[in-house]
């Protein structure tokens, strides 16, 4: 069966997410301070560059996913997950002219020089991704505390080593990684955990760490990643598959249970599904902190709610990326 044929059968199931979703007033000029900071940088390097990032609406993504957010940080975030996007297109539309991008050596030195910009908010050289995230990061801290910026530090660390892992996943085709070890490891090269961290920021509300580490918490966030992440992977499988990409939850599934892909996409539905109803009834039994702490705790898993139906609405309905439906 060859992948036109492969792709033209992939029906995508409805999806569950019950929770409300809405887009902040300042969208399009959130979009417009964004295309602003990608010139400056120069991070789009011709007009085709341009058109087709401003075809994916990435403001839309960031103003769904934090929409009572103010204009300076709805800004900061979307100039980050810009220049995020902007960063893994590159490294996931490689040419062999450009194939040592996905060299470990390669993006081990990319690290080591994000590593040094979170730190000192300087870029150690003339590089135009490295001064972007400086100029993100100096603003960054000017809207956060200073253990949140200890917790992104540690987020934008491990999203960016498991950036390495899944570059040796892709280049060794023949070796598939366990679905244990995809779905764990899924949550870390997506950004979903840098995505839960800006939830504070997001909603203004700031909750000790015995909260943020109490075990229900620390559950709930990380099933507000996973749902993100296996929407993800159902929305994007038509696109990846004609890329010749099969790092995705439903390819993982398909070859480890040795389903046909009908049947995979199915379970990965499932899995999605099964997990957002956990998330509801997890939050539910929520442990009780006292009347006013009960209430900034309340404020923040809406805040988690707001960020799973951001991505979720923004798939099917802002964007073109994907057109699961």
């Amino acid at each position: 069966m060859n992948q036109t044929e492969t792709t033209a059968k992939i029906v995508i199931p409805r999806l569950y997410c019950p929770f409300p979703t809405s887009v902040s007033p300042y969208v399009e000029l959130v979009a417009s301070n964004t295309f602003d900071f990608l010139h400056k940088y120069q991070l789009l390097d011709s007009p085709e560059d341009e058109r087709y990032f401003a075809r994916y609406k990435m403001a839309w993504m960031t103003c769904r996913t934090m929409p009572k957010a103010n204009f300076e940080l709805l800004c900061c975030i979307d100039n980050l997950y810009s220049w995020l996007f902007v960063l893994d297109e590159q490294l996931d539309h490689v040419k062999p002219s450009t194939a040592y991008i996905r060299e470990e050596n390669y993006l081990q030195q990319l690290i080591d020089g994000f590593s040094y910009v979170l730190k000192h908010k300087v870029s150690p050289v003339d590089n135009k991704f490295f001064h972007a995230l400086a100029d993100i990061c100096v603003r960054l801290d000017a809207l956060s505390r200073p253990s949140w910026q200890s917790q992104f530090l540690i987020s934008v660390q491990a999203t960016f080593e498991a950036a390495i892992w899944e570059a040796k996943n892709n280049k060794n085709r023949e070796k598939h990684p366990t679905v244990a070890q995809y779905m764990y490891m899924r949550l870390f090269f997506s950004a979903a955990n840098i995505g839960t961290d800006i939830n504070e920021l997001a909603t203004g509300v700031w909750l000790p760490m015995y909260v943020l580490q109490h075990p229900d918490m620390v559950h709930l966030t990380t099933l507000a990643r996973r749902v993100v992440c296996w929407a993800n992977d159902l929305f994007s499988l038509r696109k990846e598959l004609e890329h010749g990409d099969e790092h995705n939850l439903v390819m993982m599934l398909k070859y480890h249970h040795n389903t046909t892909l009908e049947e995979a996409v199915l379970m990965a539905a499932s899995i999605h599904d099964n997990e957002i109803g956990e998330f509801v009834s997890c939050r539910a039994a929520f442990p009780d902190f006292g009347e006013e702490l009960n209430k900034r705790i309340q404020i923040y898993l809406d805040g988690l709610e707001t960020m799973v139906a951001g991505f979720f609405y923004w798939s099917i309905t802002d964007t073109p990326r994907y057109n699961p439906y």
